[in-house]
């Protein structure tokens, strides 16, 4: 296919500590990765510049203007420096200073003439652009000074970076010679680092302290450590704790507050409460913060009451709690939800003479909202706006969130737009919280609007609002939108992130829309977002949902490559794809390779085994297996209960079903709806009405409210028991009830009338339907097309295609085989159909024929989805040459087989014994870029044994090693369930070496299998010599 993706479901230096050579100083200097190195020269001609971190193309002709002013004695009386002064921006000044010749006097009087200038603030590169001039002119210069200013000037990270990399750069070429900064000035750098959570450059600067023969002090140690702390590295933060015991100097309590608050960041609290414990006795006072730093610690580690001990003794060690103790103590009760406690605290903190700040209040309004006391709220932003307290975007933030969610999007945007009279400066979140309200609510136009006032107020929507945009409208079903929305994302320069591209693949997967979803892995992949394991789940699922599980088993492989653990949702997805395509064994082993791998399968997954084991009428293995997950700790619950209810009514065991009812009630396992629902539907399946009507007046005697479902399902058994005035009863009851008819209960009415010719009637239902805004479904159309049929209305039937078309319902396999039943019978009155066979049995292709010319003649354009019907229906039969003239015709018309197509000509080609075609059709699937499925392969391959042709065989698996199957699949599918079951021992054997010598070895549980399943086999051969 269009990349690795598709091919895969298709075919730093370390340092090392050392003292200075000529100290014996304590503190170790490090080879660092970046030095400040010292100046090799007295040149400082060749000091390089820091570069601007952008490249505008700036307009020589004003630096030319600026240049030739301030080359005049009196440039500062000059009017046109003062016009163009506006206009000018740090990299104009930058720029000046590193390409002009000015002399240093002049370079610094301008610098902070422009500095003083309105509006206008030198930055990072316009200092350093300075220093340059200044070094390079080789005056006076005090560059402690201008670096203390251009430290200041820091605004980020990145500016942090570009200073630190720019005083390297002048000193490792010389250009600040004779400078050696200050033991003050390296704090304020260090400071400075620990503010931008810059690490790892201190150790670096560090070094260079030592270097420069300046012994580093306490203060220099506490904020190398306190920046380590914050972040949780408890190693580098004792690294520097021994530095400093080391250089005879005494840890104080900023030391072991920093040591508090990393073991708290490390939620290692025994150590934190340790050290707190320890202080006195290393002869350092607690104060307030190293109280609030483990009172916040316990509170994050949700031990409140713990908490509020500590919080209480605090007079005890001379200590007051500061308003930010409060706070924490407050946003720890709020969060166990001890609202009202929370707020004893606020009345304590004024009669303490302590004014609560803006963070305090908004701890209360989020415990209230989350409390679900939205007035409460409402009362606490009063409060604190009465106290002179102004709420910030925070609070409205936490305001519109809540009342979005109780769907008071109303209030929510008149909370906004206080928010914004009142310049409070609605922030991203602000807005976003109500853009999301507005979404689910399905609200589109409203939420498009308030991203509108968004941007007219001059916040941008980030990744977060667009992602939320996105994904809405996906389970809005509106993908085209939705793919429109993160278009508009890459125009705007936004990056979306994982969470955006899986939102818009989740929409497409559910719609059964993989290649749609496979394309936004490859555009995700491309951006360099990698994919997450979220990322890989929605894409099996599609595959699973589109029953092609093969795709999925490979994804999981691609999954374990990309160094991704599948979890429990993965294999329970796997699981549940096997079964839906009748490959129940592959499941078990599945369940298997999910327990060896340390997963726990839960009730989900056993239901779904449960399902399919009685939907296959193995009722017993399912009972089994539902005995034996208790005997494993998995508490059976309701569904596990409900799909062996199901299972059993299905298999007429109603009794048995029953039973497993009481014994689910004895075990305070309530059943719902959906277990009454599918018992009704037993008794209604055996004729057995009135027992289905007294199961729902058990319900209602239980408390349990029917749904739709359970509703529509005795309405079908009255309508077809001809109790068409008792059916529109329990139709009126349901109304009533509150439940709206869906597209299933629409469909047992039209299946009523047009079973008994009333044709019309069943059209005005359709009708009606549409008109309440239920949309037919596939059996809806089906059921009326085959009405028309019956009373041999085919240009009405042809009709009801149309309309289905139009309406983007894609006609199925019993669509087609309907219509083909009626053209059959207007010719032949007599033909009765059993089943499905029958009719592809007779089929002639002059049917096929008419029945296109029909649907051209409605305006109905024959697609590949009819073609795959029709081979699909002559394959089954085993009528290999009708399905090649369609084949043909098809290509005559310019319309490419699919996959489906493919698989069916590979099927019966093997059925028939044709495996040379079939192996072309495999060829032809591959370079189409499809991935057969590993039943083809298994049948091509067990046919070439049977024919005794093993080479080739042995070739076309070597072969499908590369097309990126699941190894573990392969074995199952064509060693196990294939060779194996066939007897073929040595060439199973021989399979399993080129595997080996592929690297695509199987795990050592499927090893174990094919061990077991030779045995299995070698015992049988000898049973039978023997007997």
């Amino acid at each position: 296919m269009r990349s690795r993706w598709t091919a895969a479901i298709t075919p730093g230096e370390s340092t090392v500590p050392l003292l200075h050579p000529s100290s014996s100083s304590a503190f170790p200097v490090y080879l660092p990765r970046r030095p400040f190195s010292f100046p090799s020269s007295s040149s400082v001609a060749a000091a390089p510049e820091t570069p601007s971190p952008e490249s505008p193309i700036l307009d020589s002709h004003l630096l030319a203007q600026l240049s030739s002013i301030l080359s005049r004695r009196h440039w500062r009386r000059s009017r046109t420096l003062k016009r163009l002064a506006p206009s000018l921006t740090p990299l104009h000044v930058a720029e000046l200073l590193r390409t002009r010749p000015l002399d240093p006097e002049t370079a610094l009087a301008f610098f902070h003439w422009v500095g003083q200038r309105p509006g206008y603030r030198n930055n990072v590169d316009s200092y350093a652009a300075l220093l340059g001039n200044l070094l390079r002119s080789k005056s006076p210069v005090n560059a402690e000074k201008i670096i203390v200013s251009m430290v200041k000037s820091c605004n980020s990270a990145k500016d942090m970076r570009s200073t630190i990399n720019s005083i390297r750069a002048f000193r490792r070429a010389g250009g600040c010679a004779g400078f050696r900064p200050s033991l003050r000035c390296y704090h304020m750098l260090l400071r400075s680092l620990e503010r931008f959570s810059i690490t790892d450059e201190m150790k670096d600067l560090y070094q260079q302290i030592v270097k420069d023969w300046i012994l580093p002090d306490i203060i220099t140690c506490n904020t190398i450590i306190k920046a380590h702390c914050k972040e949780g590295n408890i190693a580098e933060a004792k690294q520097y704790l021994r530095y400093l015991l080391e250089a005879g100097l005494k840890p104080d309590t900023f030391t072991y507050n920093s040591l508090i608050l990393c073991y708290c960041k490390n939620k290692d609290l025994d150590r934190a409460c340790w050290v707190f414990v320890m202080m006195p006795q290393m002869g350092c006072q607690r104060n307030e913060f190293s109280y609030t730093i483990l009172v916040h610690g316990l509170c994050e580690a949700r031990w409140i009451d713990k908490a509020f001990v500590l919080f209480s003794k605090m007079g005890d060690d001379g200590c007051c709690p500061n308003v930010h103790t409060y706070t924490v103590m407050i946003d720890g009760l709020c969060k166990e939800g001890k609202v009202e406690d929370a707020k004893s605290l606020l009345s304590e903190i004024s009669g303490r003479g302590l004014v609560p700040s803006t963070v305090t209040y908004n701890a209360l309004v989020d415990g209230y909202c989350k409390d679900g006391n939205i007035e409460a709220s409402l009362r606490i932003m009063k409060l604190m706006e009465s106290k002179g307290c102004k709420p910030d975007a925070w609070t409205y933030s936490v305001m519109i969130h809540k009342l979005s969610k109780e769907n008071r999007l109303e209030d929510a945007e008149a909370m906004l737009n206080e928010a914004i009279e009142k310049d409070s400066s609605p922030n991203v979140f602000t807005y976003t919280a109500l853009i999301d309200g507005y979404c689910k609510q399905g609200k589109f136009v409203d939420a498009c609007r308030v991203m509108k006032l968004m941007e007219l107020n001059g916040c941008k929507p980030d990744a977060w609002t667009y992602t939320k945009m996105i994904d809405s409208l996906c389970k809005d079903n509106r993908l085209h939108d939705a793919k429109s929305m993160l278009d508009e994302m890459f125009e705007k320069g936004l990056e979306p992130n994982v969470v955006t591209y899986t939102a818009l693949m989740d929409g497409y997967c559910k719609r059964g829309k993989v290649d749609d979803a496979l394309e936004i892995v490859e555009l995700m992949e491309s951006n360099g977002c990698r994919p997450n394991a979220w990322t890989y789940n929605e894409l099996i699922y599609g595959f699973c949902q589109e029953r092609k599980v093969h795709k999925a088993m490979a994804l999981l492989s691609k999954m374990l490559e990309s160094g991704l653990s599948p979890g429990l949702i993965t294999y329970t997805a796997l699981i549940h794809g096997q079964c839906k395509e009748g490959h129940i064994d592959s499941a078990f082993r599945l369940l298997d390779s999910m327990e060896v791998n340390g997963l726990v399968p839960d009730q989900q997954t056993y239901s779904i085994i449960i399902d399919a084991l009685c939907k296959s009428g193995r009722i017993e293995e399912a009972y089994s297996l539902f005995k034996s997950v208790a005997k494993e700790e998995v508490r059976a619950n309701k569904v596990m209960y409900t799909a062996l209810i199901d299972g059993l009514c299905k298999a007429g065991k109603l009794d048995f079903a029953h039973s497993l009812l009481e014994e689910m009630v004895s075990k305070d396992c309530l059943p719902d709806s959906y277990t009454y629902s599918v018992l009704i539907d037993g008794l209604c399946k055996e004729k057995k009405l009135q027992e289905a009507l007294s199961l729902l007046d058990d319900m209602f005697e239980k408390g349990i409210e029917p749904t739709t479902v359970t509703y529509t399902i005795l309405i079908d058994e009255m309508l077809k028991k001809g109790e068409c005035e008792c059916a529109k009863r329990m139709l009126q009851q349901m109304v009533s009830s509150g439940c709206k008819p869906n597209a299933i209960t629409y469909t047992v009415f039209i299946r009523a009338y047009c079973s008994e010719g009333r044709v019309e009637e069943a059209e005005s239902v359709m009708l009606e339907m549409k008109k309440e805004g239920v949309h037919p479904d596939l059996m809806t159309y089906n059921t009326l097309i085959d009405g028309c049929g019956n009373m041999g209305y085919m240009d009405r039937a042809f009709s009801v295609l149309k309309d289905m078309m139009d309406a983007a319902c894609v006609p199925n396999y019993w669509t087609y085989s309907v219509l083909l039943k009626h053209l059959i019978k207007r010719k032949q009155a007599s033909s009765v159909f059993a089943n499905a066979s029958d009719l592809w049995r007779i089929l002639e292709i002059d049917t096929i024929l008419e029945l296109l010319q029909e649907m051209m003649k409605h305006g109905c354009t024959p697609s590949v989805v009819i073609y795959n019907v029709l081979i699909s229906g002559f394959c089954k039969e085993c009528r290999l040459e009708e399905a090649y003239m369609l084949l043909s015709q098809m290509k005559e018309r310019g319309i490419p087989p699919n996959e489906d197509i493919y698989t069916s000509l590979i099927n019966c080609c093997c059925k028939v014994k044709k495996y040379s075609e079939a192996s072309t059709f495999i060829g032809s699937m591959v370079e189409c870029g499809y991935l057969p499925h590993l039943e083809s392969y298994q049948l091509l391959l067990s046919g070439l044994c049977d024919e005794g042709d093993f080479e080739k065989a042995k070739m076309l698996f070597d072969d499908s090693l590369e097309r990126g199957y699941n190894c573990d699949e392969v074995a199952w599918k064509i060693l196990i369930d294939g060779l194996l079951k066939k007897g073929y021992i040595n060439i199973c054997s021989e399979m399993l070496s080129i595997m080996e010598e592929r690297h695509c070895s199987p795990s050592s549980q499927t090893y174990a299998m094919i061990a077991r399943d030779i045995r299995e086999v070698i015992n049988e051969a000898v049973s039978e010599i023997e007997g």
